[in-house]
């Protein structure tokens, strides 16, 4: 089996997403549904949950199958940006949500033997916390972002860049638009 260079897989790709028959609409949900479980940790069922949100959406597949293939390079990305996201919005809301005073409370005298995991437990806690709320926010947020950008993409400069990936002339009808 011979190996493709990404550059070309790109290419490859976006000739095929250009050349679908499907509408404008089509295509931008496939893709954003096809991103969105890229920014949960979903080890191994990603894409096949990108590919079942795709069908109950009535996305185009291929759309969504590459926009899936995306999550193995962008997922360093999403994973930084829930986590700041996340620590953002729920520093935010603890600081709007806490009295101005705080009440003194007596804690026992313990050994720091066990107060210290006590402490590691409860900032992994919040960790968690700040992923989760960053990756539900972002996955909403960049979901509509990129349906708005794909389908102006395919609605607008659809034809000029079949030419410019293919290198030949495009017939104007070969493409459908919504």
């Amino acid at each position: 089996m011979k190996k493709i260079h990404p550059g070309r897989f790109l290419k490859l790709n976006m000739i095929r997403l250009l050349r679908l028959k499907k509408g404008a609409h089509q295509v931008a949900i496939g893709f954003s549904v096809g991103l969105f479980p890229s920014w949960y940790p979903l080890i191994g069922i990603g894409p096949i949950l990108s590919l079942g949100l795709t069908r109950l959406f009535k996305g185009a597949m291929p759309a969504a199958i590459f926009a899936a293939s995306l999550d193995s390079f962008v997922w360093p990305l999403t994973f930084f940006l829930n986590y700041h996201t996340g620590h953002f919005l729920v520093t935010l809301w603890r600081s709007s949500s806490l009295p101005a005073s705080m009440p003194k409370i007596d804690i026992p005298d313990w050994p720091e033997d066990y107060m210290q995991p006590i402490h590691q437990s409860h900032h992994w806690r919040d960790a968690g916390v700040d992923f989760i709320t960053g990756a539900a926010v972002n996955s909403v947020i960049f979901a509509i972002i990129i349906y708005i950008v794909i389908k102006w993409v395919m609605l607008k400069y659809r034809i000029p860049l079949l030419r410019r990936l293919r290198g030949k002339k495009v017939h104007p009808s070969a493409s459908q638009k919504d």
